[in-house]
Formats: structure tokens, C-alpha cells, sequence
């Protein structure tokens, strides 16, 4: 026996590629009332929100910075039936942030235009309701800062990783970021290298893309070597530079009387008068403002006390409770979008909502109690566990909502789920299939070669025109 969810009005919390994906395939897909769209910004974008005045700066970081060129090419930041430009570029088939936001917004054009989208819209609590339905409460900053408190049958949450920077538990870096905070900045601050960093001994810590790109910046400008703390030799693309010196793990920070950071290295070095330790350490999945029923009643008052579902401390780390990384297992009228990170994320999200849009719509079934919505949760800790087992020193992209070379397996699984809930999506959605995972591997040799290019480096190897 299986589950039929059929909520009527639905509120889609965050304005980046998760939620505008989200919100579209509610519209066209879903048999809704009423479905719309909060965002925080002045307008829509989320991780690639651009504003172009010369003096402006959000009350919220992004990750994305002037000048971002990206690591996707353009069909994997194509939402179904709505392809993404190529880039005018020859040898350059990455999109830069200006191209991917004129993209979202050019695609939230109509839903604003049409009231399915409120921008400045700011969500401080959402909370489960006894009996059903959620509570949410939010700040209209077109009126100020207006409190408005509404009621919908089911909320997605699409903000789940990048308003949360992840530190490394490192001893004494906490000291230092209260002692000295601004000599402790992550990549969720970065807007290039400036007249800070000038002259100034740096620490990148991080082998992936963030910390990569931060130490290429560095390079001209800072005092050199850039120092580069890596736990392995990194998978992501980056040019070979002489001016920067990978070394290994900090096992220790230390500060001196001038006030300057000595990085202890596991290897026993040391290194010393570090003017500036600057992370591209990731982010974690949380949702500060989202509280839920406890599951289980209290034993002495029997009351179910709303209590945060979410934590930087929750082991192994991971939004918990979740059946197919999409719904909350406790009530499924709780949806995130954006919870499972891709090299592709577009397109897993795009795949994700359409198969929310048909499991709230009755068209999917889902497990009918909260123990059997739990089994892929207790699955996918069983095969984490696996994974980290086999290695001494794992990566923290081996984590639970990472899938790796099990994404292919998860992605065809919800995608026959929707195909047999509406055949006519087999012709409109990503195929998932082995010639779609070929281009989405080539990726890398062609970021490689796109960044010697650009470089003014002789190409080592021809652009693969497939690939983009």
C-alpha cells in the first residue's frame, strides 16, 4: 500500500536555480491552487545573483563573484524545454555569472510579471502545524521591514547549502576567527583579490574549485608563494602556476605577538607570518528558520513540541529524514529542492521537482509511513558508511548528499517514476542516460583546455565541439 499526496497551496521558499525549476514544473505539471515563489533579494538568482550598481552590496553573500566564468557548460544549465544560449565564445564554452543570471532571469520573467514570484521577500520561520499545514512568517522589505505571517498545505525549501560556510575543525581556528576575524575570510565573501590582499602572505585552504580559482587570483597580486593547504591531489581543474605552493593538511593554527598566523602542517613544517587564511572549505546543508513537530510525543505532557530539524552538528552531516532526498519522511508536505549536490545541478533539479510536482499532484506514489519513507535514508547511511570505510583519509565529498557514481542510479530512478506518471515527459526531460554522462565527464578536459586558452597557453588538446 502506498500514499496519494494531494496539498492545494504550496510556497516555494528561494528564487535561485532550485526554486525557479521548482516553481515552473508545480505550475505546468502539478494540479495546484495556488503555488508561489518568496525570495529574499531584490530579485531572482540565488547563488549567480548579480547586481551591477558599482556600490552595491547585499546583506547577503553569494558565492558567485564579478567575473566568474562557471565549471558547467551551457546544456547542463538548461532547464527542460528552455535551452540555455551558447556562449559567443570560441574555445570558451563556459558560461560566465553574467550569462547564467541573464538566463534565470530572462526565465523568471513571466512568473514575476504574472505574481507567482515575490521578490524581497525575506523568510524568518516556517513551522509545522498540528493537524497539517505550515506556518510561515517572512519580512516584506518593500514595506520596510513588514511582518507578514501566512499558512500553506506544503513548502519547499530550495536554500539549503550556501548561506552556511564550512570550517574545518582545525584547533586553534576557532580562536582565531574570534580573535582575528578579519585575518579568517571564506569563499562565500570573495569578490576577488583587492588592495587586502596586496603584498600580504596568503593561506588557501582547499583543493576544488573555490580555492583553486581564489590562489590563481592571488597569484599576481599577493605575496608569493600563495600557499595552497590541500589532503590530496585535486580532481578539479586548475593551471599548473610556479608562484603557488601546495602543502598538506594544517594540523594547528598559532598566533604571534604581531599578530601574524603560523599554519602547523601535519608534516611537522610550519608556516609562518601568514597575513591572511582564506577558505574554499564548502558549505553545509542547514535551514536555520525551519522547525518541526518532534516525531515522537512528549512522554510526560504528550505533546509534540516543534523543535529545529536541522544542525551543523547532526552526524554524519545531512538534512535528516529524508525519502528520496526530497521529502521530509515525518510529512511529506515538507519538500527541499537542491538538497543532493551534482556536478549538474541544474538538470538534478529540474529532474527533482518534476518528480515533486507529480508525488503532490497523486501521480507518484510514496511510502505510506514514516518507517517506510525511511528506508532510502537508512540505505544511502548504510552505503555512505561503505564508502567512507575505504579509504584512511575519505574526501568530504564522499558525504550523504554528494551521490557520485551512485547519481546516475538515482536520477533514472525518479526519472521512470515520472515517465510512467506522464509518458510525455521521456521527450522533454535530461535522458540520464550513458551518452549523457560521457558529455557531463568531458566537461573537465574541456575546462582544462578552456583555461590554457585563456591563458594564452598553446592548446594541448582539441576542444571536444560535442562536449558543449
Amino acid at each position: 500500500m502506498e500514499m496519494a499526496l494531494r496539498p492545494k497551496n504550496l510556497l516555494i521558499i528561494g528564487g535561485g536555480p532550485c526554486g525557479l525549476i521548482t516553481l515552473r514544473n508545480c505550475l505546468h505539471h502539478g494540479t495546484f491552487t495556488k503555488v508561489q515563489l518568496v525570495e529574499r533579494r531584490d530579485d531572482v538568482g540565488g547563488v549567480w545573483y548579480q547586481n551591477h550598481a558599482s556600490n552595491y552590496r547585499s546583506r547577503w553573500s553569494t558565492p558567485a563573484y564579478p567575473g566568474l566564468i562557471g565549471n558547467v557548460i551551457s546544456e547542463f544549465l538548461s532547464f527542460s524545454e528552455h535551452p540555455f544560449p551558447a556562449p559567443p565564445r570560441e574555445h570558451q564554452p563556459f558560461p560566465t555569472l553574467a550569462e547564467t543570471n541573464a538566463y534565470l532571469k530572462e526565465f523568471a520573467r513571466p512568473f514575476i510579471e504574472n505574481g507567482h514570484i515575490r521578490l524581497s521577500c525575506e523568510v524568518t520561520g516556517v513551522e509545522e502545524v498540528e493537524g497539517g499545514g505550515w506556518t510561515v512568517r517572512m519580512k516584506d522589505w518593500n514595506k520596510g521591514d513588514l511582518v507578514l505571517e501566512e499558512t500553506w498545505d506544503a513548502v519547499v525549501i530550495a536554500t539549503v547549502w550556501f548561506d552556511n560556510p564550512h570550517f574545518p575543525d582545525v584547533p586553534g581556528l576557532r580562536e582565531l576567527q574570534q580573535q582575528q576575524h578579519n585575518k579568517v575570510q571564506h569563499a562565500i565573501n570573495w569578490t576577488g583579490p583587492d588592495d587586502d590582499h596586496k603584498g600580504k602572505c596568503v593561506l588557501v585552504i582547499g583543493n576544488a574549485n573555490s580555492a583553486n580559482e581564489m590562489a590563481a587570483q592571488l597569484a599576481p597580486v599577493a605575496q608569493t608563494p600563495i600557499y595552497r593547504s590541500t589532503r590530496r591531489i585535486s580532481v578539479f581543474p586548475s593551471l599548473p602556476d610556479t608562484r603557488i605552493q601546495d602543502i598538506g593538511p594544517v594540523s594547528r593554527y598559532t598566533t604571534t605577538n604581531n599578530d601574524k598566523i603560523t599554519a602547523h602542517v601535519q608534516d611537522g613544517t610550519a608556516i609562518e607570518n601568514i597575513d591572511i587564511v582564506l577558505f574554499g572549505t564548502g558549505y553545509y546543508p542547514h535551514v536555520p528558520y525551519l522547525r518541526v513537530l518532534r516525531p515522537d510525543p512528549d512522554p510526560q505532557t504528550h505533546a509534540r513540541t516543534l523543535v529545529p530539524l536541522t544542525s551543523r552538528t547532526t552526524v554524519p552531516t545531512r538534512i535528516p529524514s529524508l525519502h528520496n532526498q526530497i521529502l521530509y519522511a515525518y510529512n511529506p508536505t515538507l519538500a527541499f529542492i537542491g538538497a543532493p549536490t551534482s556536478f549538474i545541478p541544474f538538470t538534478l533539479a529540474d529532474l527533482t521537482s518534476t518528480w515533486l510536482s507529480l508525488a503532490w499532484s497523486g501521480l507518484i506514489q510514496i511510502p505510506p509511513t514514516p518507517k517506510a519513507r525511511l528506508v532510502y535514508e537508512q540505505s544511502r547511511l548504510r552505503t555512505l558508511a561503505e564508502q567512507r570505510s575505504e579509504s584512511d583519509n575519505p574526501s568530504n565529498l564522499i558525504n550523504f548528499h554528494f551521490l557520485g557514481r551512485y547519481e546516475m542510479e538515482y536520477a533514472r530512478g525518479l526519472r521512470e517514476d515520472v515517465v510512467r506518471a506522464n509518458e510525455g515527459l521521456d521527450r522533454v526531460l535530461a535522458r540520464w542516460d550513458d551518452e549523457q554522462d560521457e558529455r557531463r565527464f568531458a566537461m573537465y578536459a574541456t575546462k582544462m583546455e578552456s583555461l590554457f586558452v585563456s591563458a594564452g597557453v598553446e592548446r594541448l588538446m582539441p576542444i571536444d565541439d560535442n562536449a558543449t
